[in-house]
């Protein structure tokens, strides 16, 4: 359809074009031929200076003009005038047509072209008056073919050159139509069907036009607004399925706390009195069952501490503190501590930076990190045991505190599930599993993340990252 409507313009201006170029030819002749019958007219006046006129003078003057211009003369002379009526008299006739009887008759008096002969015989007939004295009133009649400024032929040669402009438009119309409309829809096309099939990373081209590029434009941010969206809705639902287990375990730690927290207290209990009642064990045997037995319960009482401790929120009071504070509290109760011996515990990085939360909880989650961290670098013999914490500036006003440490690392399939409640890379009873999961839930009440992050080196590297204070 728009290859149709290029070459019927193409035609159209074309036509319309030589049609306007007939009409302005018609009328510069009919202008020229005017012109120069009023001259002649002026010549002839001198004619008639008296009562009669020179025919000899006015016939050679006449004949003279023909002979140029190849045209026809006719002299007019109304011998009854009055009122713009009279009966004419032609007394002179020069030319091609001087014999022709068709001609009609002169008006009186006045200036008139006649082209009512022009489709029959081809014949423009200009009447213009002469000038004379008296009451005679004479006409010189000018009687031209017309020089057209087409004919058939050219009609159909003009209809054929349009034509073929027009094929060539068409060609080169629908060539630039194919390179910057078609083909940009096309890959835009393509993208929104990969959209469709739920493909979200999917950049179109933006090239071709600007409105198309601006579509295209439009079309790549939506696609990135819907990639965050869809990572958002991931992250709340692993918040929510966190959040389910979160309640089902304080609903079991609950139960637990209740059914087993008061025998194993009363059972702590005894075996209290047992070892420092007046009696005592009967053997060192017994007193060393006796121990054995109480040091077991209170490890059952630390689990269900622990647990009570995951599903109870956490009361955090956020406040700016300097982040090398708590990582100085960390490092000065660790050095002590015999799970960290042999261990060197480093700090790095921007300890001068102001971040919001609580300092308690942060130095929980700091112990919890430092001592995993160990604990994985003494398990590596052929390299010294190290854990690093540093302090790393981020954008979105967020500061990082991340512990490095030198062991074996972890896997990606264990960093999927490395915060998930009662999951444990250690061996049986040496670890419960919350640790991770607790930091994991202290992080998040303070609008912070702790995430277990991917790297090149030897290791794992854990990473808190919480709001800036920093004005």
């Amino acid at each position: 359809m728009l290859a149709i409507v290029l070459v019927m313009a193409v035609v159209s201006l074309s036509f319309a074009a030589e049609w306007l170029g007939q009409r302005r030819h018609d009328q510069h002749e009919v202008e020229r031929l005017q012109a120069h019958a009023r001259g002649l007219a002026i010549l002839a006046a001198r004619s008639f200076r008296g009562g009669d006129f020179e025919r000899d003078g006015l016939e050679t003057l006449l004949a003279d003009s023909a002979a140029q211009l190849a045209v026809s003369y006719e002299i007019h002379r109304f011998s009854d005038f009055s009122d713009g009526a009279g009966e004419s008299e032609r007394v002179a006739a020069v030319g091609v047509h001087a014999g022709f009887t068709e001609l009609p008759p002169p008006a009186a008096g006045r200036a008139s072209v006649d082209e009512s002969l022009v489709d029959r015989w081809n014949l423009l007939i200009i009447d213009e008056p002469v000038i004379t004295r008296g009451d005679q009133r004479v006409i010189l009649r000018l009687v031209a073919e017309h020089a057209p400024w087409t004919r058939s032929h050219d009609w159909r040669e003009t209809l054929i050159v349009a034509a073929g402009v027009g094929l060539v438009l068409l060609l080169l119309g629908g060539l630039l139509l194919e390179l910057q409309v078609l083909r940009p829809m096309r890959a835009l096309e393509r993208s929104v069907r990969q959209v469709a099939s739920g493909q979200l990373d999917v950049d179109a081209p933006t090239d071709g036009p600007r409105e198309l590029a601006e579509l295209a434009q439009t079309f790549n941010d939506m696609t990135a607004s819907l990639r965050h969206q869809q990572i958002e809705l991931h992250s709340q639902a692993e918040r929510l399925q966190r959040s389910e287990r979160l309640a089902v375990i304080g609903r079991l730690a609950a139960g637990v706390a209740h059914e087993v927290g008061n025998p194993l207290a009363a059972i702590v209990g005894y075996v209290e009195l047992l070892l420092g009642g007046p009696g005592g064990p009967g053997s060192a045997e017994d007193r060393d069952l006796l121990e054995r037995l109480l040091a077991q319960t209170q490890r059952i009482q630390a689990i269900v501490g622990q647990l009570l401790d995951y599903s109870k929120p956490a009361r955090v009071q956020a406040i700016g503190f300097r982040a090398g504070d708590p990582i100085a509290q960390v490092v000065a109760l660790l050095k002590v501590d015999p799970r960290c011996a042999g261990v060197e515990l480093a700090v790095t990085g921007a300890i001068e930076l102001e971040l919001r939360g609580d300092p308690s909880l942060v130095e929980q989650i700091l112990l919890n990190l430092v001592i995993n961290g160990a604990l994985a670098a003494r398990e590596v013999g052929e390299r010294a045991a190290r854990v690093e914490l540093a302090v790393l500036a981020l954008a979105d006003r967020q500061v990082a505190i991340e512990v490095r440490d030198s062991g074996p690392g972890v896997s990606a399939e264990v960093r999927e599930r490395v915060f998930e409640p009662f999951f444990t890379t250690r061996g049986a009873g040496k670890g419960t599993g919350l640790g991770l999961a607790i930091s994991h839930g202290l992080a998040e009440s303070m609008d912070g993340t702790l995430e277990c992050r991917e790297h090149a080196g030897p290791g794992a590297v854990f990473r808190l990252s919480l709001p800036s204070s920093a004005g």
